[in-house]
């Protein structure tokens, strides 16, 4: 039984690994069903055994894509100088993150809005789980002195809120809709310039 349910793992964890590299090179909404199956060589109807539908598998990817993602950042925020220098490089390692990492699916917007839309559970918890840890650091920097006493989730909410909308923005005014377009330096210097006007105001002289 032991090695049935490991020979299934291996299989479900194979099919993700050529799913995601089949979005990456092809794109979310031209890779079918028909194209994973055939790149590992199974039938389609022996697909159904392990996910559902196309959708499925693109919740596990992102599953396997948030653990990753949240390591990258909390190590992010880890790294010695200042709240505002962890802040900083927080952004910095995100915004390379979700170019190397999410731009390569090529997803348009409206795919996009659909996909985050079927799966919101995963982006929120993930929001949530962000958003911890960098109240987690703002929390030190109020105990160290350098920033004045205020609400750490508040400030974290609004640093994740401008992230998202400056990037979201930008997406949405990108000529061709897609993510392969978005412009990652530019949405990254406006939310530095935002982050800056924060500390500004939070920072003790």
């Amino acid at each position: 039984m032991t090695d049935e349910i490991n020979a299934t793992d291996v299989k479900k964890e194979l099919i993700l690994d050529v799913a995601r590299e089949l979005i990456v090179q092809y794109g979310y909404g031209k890779t079918t069903l028909d194209d994973i199956a055939n790149a590992i060589g199974m039938k389609k109807s022996s697909l159904y055994y392990y996910y559902k539908n196309k959708e499925d598998i693109m919740y596990e990817v992102i599953m396997r894509e948030k653990s990753v993602y949240l390591k990258v950042i909390k190590e992010a925020l880890e790294i010695v100088g200042s709240t505002h220098d962890k802040i900083i490089n927080y952004e910095r390692t995100k915004a390379n993150y979700l170019k190397k990492s999410i731009s390569p699916f090529d997803i348009t917007i409206n795919q996009f809005i659909e996909i985050k839309r079927s799966i919101k559970d995963i982006f929120k918890n993930m929001e949530c789980d962000e958003k911890q840890l960098i109240a987690e650091v703002i929390s030190n920097g109020i105990k160290k002195n350098e920033i004045k006493k205020c609400s750490k989730e508040k400030v974290a909410e609004a640093i994740i809120t401008i992230s998202e909308a400056i990037r979201f923005r930008e997406f949405y005014n990108t000529e061709t809709l897609r993510m392969r377009e978005l412009d990652f330096d530019i949405v990254l210097k406006q939310t530095e310039e935002i982050i800056n006007l924060i500390f500004n105001g939070i920072r003790k002289q």
